[in-house]
């Protein structure tokens, strides 16, 4: 229960990113323009209110819940659906590209949680959830350890 509490907390931080920043922490955000700014902040309000929804979903059995809210993250990945191609373009310029390799990550693991829910395996669903609370502290530690000064090293 703590693990899965702690893992909930974690995956809270990822609400705060905005935008990642650089190894010199110089924000990223000034590069994007206001669309995909806003996009991106949706994104991240979106997958906090899903995260803490998998959460209660997980303690609770309800697979359901863990196999929607698993395809809604991942399904979010940037948003993709709204991005024209000059804002791909955009974000691939302002972001560096480990940055989009964490992220794709993060989405890829939120279909495995689906995929767990849909199978009713709580256990699978702990363990998923814990790695995508990882890969949040690990872009958060890496790229924006200004911002959550907790999580510098």
């Amino acid at each position: 229960m703590r693990s899965i509490r702690n893992s909930l907390l974690g995956a809270c931080l990822i609400t705060m990113t905005l935008a990642v920043l650089p190894a010199q922490a110089e924000d990223v955000t000034s590069e994007l323009n206001p669309k995909l700014r806003g996009l991106l902040q949706k994104e991240m309000v979106g997958i906090e209110a899903a995260m803490k929804e998998v959460y209660s979903a997980i303690i609770r059995g309800n697979h359901k819940v863990v196999q929607e809210k698993g395809q809604a993250i991942h399904d979010s990945f940037i948003l993709a659906q709204e991005l024209t191609d000059e804002d791909r373009k955009a974000l691939k310029a302002a972001v560096p590209k480990a940055f989009l390799k964490l992220d794709q990550k993060f989405h890829k693991q939120a279909a495995k949680l689906a995929e767990a829910g849909g199978g009713k395996d709580t256990g699978k669903q702990k363990q998923i959830f814990d790695r995508m609370t990882n890969s949040c502290v690990s872009c958060h530690s890496r790229f924006v350890d200004e911002r959550f000064s907790g999580l510098k090293k």
